[in-house]
């Protein structure tokens, strides 16, 4: 009965560094059919990587710039696209063509007007462009859309971020109606408001949190 008690009484089992080094689908075993792949592989580092991919998808859904190192591909997915820091062994060519990625230009949002009705992505959210241009305060540089959402699915009222220098107009920061988004996630058009008694939802992303 006392050991049942007393837990320290409870014979315990132990496996040597040995035993688990030959073990198959372990951690350790993983790791290891990792580093085979890239001598470069750490614990660490894919650690690091997954919280910073989850944090950028976070932010994608907030309708927030996505830090530098991620972007939108074509279906409103969150992905890691290579960055002149993290990437040091690429040619001059590959840089350049990195850099203009992180900076879209003018003609990144040719077309959209302030004023005009839109669906951002991810999420297939629907609003009004409300600004048009460059925002400084903003990491990637280039050229952003303020978006003015037609619901509380934003991240801003308007305002950037650090500065709190004011952009565009929407309602209270306290109900997060407005958003800066590049303009490859905009899609301007006939997208009136929602029936917000109807059943159609739009929003049928799997990247959606």
């Amino acid at each position: 009965r006392g050991q049942y008690e007393d837990t320290s009484l409870v014979a315990k089992y132990t496996m040597t560094d040995e035993e688990y080094n030959q073990r198959r689908g372990t951690l350790r075993d993983w790791e290891r059919q990792q580093k085979a792949q890239n001598q470069n592989f750490s614990l660490r580092q894919h650690a690091r990587e997954h919280r910073e991919l989850q944090e950028a998808q976070r932010q994608a859904k907030l309708g927030l710039p996505l830090p530098k190192g991620f972007e939108l591909d074509s279906k409103g997915k969150v992905i890691r696209v290579e960055t002149e820091e993290s990437n040091t062994t690429t040619t001059t060519s590959t840089t350049t063509t990195t850099t203009s990625t992180e900076m879209p230009g003018l003609e990144s949002v040719q077309g959209i007007e302030v004023g005009m009705r839109c669906r951002v992505q991810p999420g297939s959210r629907r609003g009004r462009v409300a600004f048009v241009g460059v925002v400084p305060e903003l990491g990637g540089g280039g050229h952003w859309v303020g978006v003015v959402f037609d619901e509380p699915v934003g991240k801003t009222d308007g305002t950037a971020p650090k500065s709190g220098k004011r952009y565009f107009e929407a309602p209270p920061a306290g109900d997060k109606y407005g958003g800066f988004l590049r303009g490859k996630n905009v899609t301007v058009g006939d997208f009136p408001e929602r029936d917000l008694l109807s059943d159609d939802d739009e929003d049928d992303s799997e990247d959606e949190l």
